[in-house]
């Protein structure tokens, strides 16, 4: 089936940089907002010492390292709001093989967790993150699954200005990579334009929502999304920077939200049955001749397993 989906794009002017930021609808129900970076880089005339700051990528031009931070504000009502927070991920468990007594195989095993109020899931970036975040519904699938929305977040930013320093309160929301609240009309962004004007007492700071640690359970929830890259520019960033590679964003995916994947629903899908197989309308390859499709394979026989896996006993 031909991947068409519906995209939404704009670009903003910031400074020296272009943005430009991408929303794309995909018929399987996934929605992915993602910014790429491109324009002048960010340079200082070169001195002694410039370069542990950057690299030379003109006569006597550095292109200074800096950090590109984007935060998504992602509103999730997943099947009615009241949801929850959950993740998941995998671990190894030394498990009994059934088919060899005595023997044992490290496993991997489904892990999953329910976060329950702001704190616990305000996910930083020092620590480690399961790799499956759900915002979910109490209403359940057809195989009896909770419905939900999975963040995948791609290209986190990193490290950003510690703690102590106290410009660091102006985006205080770069701390987190994932950070999930209780949806609150009084709490719309996480940083504001005025922010600039006073640094060290902000307008908007965006850890005043975390710190009253309201729980966010059968609550109507808001995902505060952390996506950016580290730039150290290089020679190819000149005359602009290019956008592979230089970008983040969030993918918002269903997961056992619905009963089977709804893109085979599609306008775009072909559905072929097993009786229009030898349709040349519908199987181009049907119509060619014998000797063209069909390789000629020497008979051959298949005796199994036996002998070939072997597990190395773990007790």
């Amino acid at each position: 089936m031909v991947n068409s989906a519906l995209v939404m794009r704009t670009i903003t002017a910031i400074g020296n940089y272009d943005y430009m930021w991408d929303f794309i609808f995909y018929q399987s129900g996934s929605v992915e907002a993602k910014v790429h970076a491109t324009g002048y880089i960010s340079s200082s005339y070169m001195m002694e010492g410039s370069l542990n700051y950057g690299h030379q990528v003109a006569e006597k031009v550095l292109g200074n390292l800096h950090t590109h931070f984007i935060n998504f504000k992602v509103d999730l009502d997943v099947a009615g709001v009241k949801n929850v927070f959950q993740t998941k991920d995998m671990k190894f468990v030394n498990t009994s093989v059934p088919w060899q007594p005595g023997h044992h195989a490290m496993i991997p095993q489904l892990v999953e967790e329910q976060l329950n109020t702001e704190q616990e899931a305000a996910l930083r970036y020092n620590t480690k993150t399961p790799r499956y975040l759900h915002v979910a519904s109490p209403k359940v699938n057809r195989w009896g699954h909770p419905r939900s929305y999975r963040l995948q977040v791609f290209t986190f930013a990193g490290d950003h200005l510690p703690e102590s320093e106290p410009e660091e309160r102006s985006m205080s929301w770069a701390r987190y990579k994932v950070a999930i609240t209780k949806q609150k009309d009084l709490e719309q962004t996480s940083s504001s334009l005025y922010n600039q004007n006073n640094i060290w007492s902000p307008t908007v700071d965006f850890s005043k929502y975390i710190d009253d640690n309201e729980s966010i359970v059968d609550q109507d929830l808001v995902a505060w999304v952390t996506a950016g890259f580290l730039h150290i520019p290089h020679a190819e960033d000149i005359p602009n920077t290019v956008t592979v590679g230089n970008g983040g964003g969030v993918l918002l995916r269903p997961h056992n939200y619905f009963d089977e994947d709804p893109s085979i629903h599609s306008a775009d899908g072909v559905y072929i049955n097993p009786s229009s197989t030898d349709s040349c309308e519908n199987n181009r390859v049907a119509c060619l001749a014998q000797e063209t499709c069909s390789p000629v394979l020497e008979p051959f026989s298949y005796h199994g397993f036996d002998g070939v896996m072997k597990f190395q006993d773990w007790e």
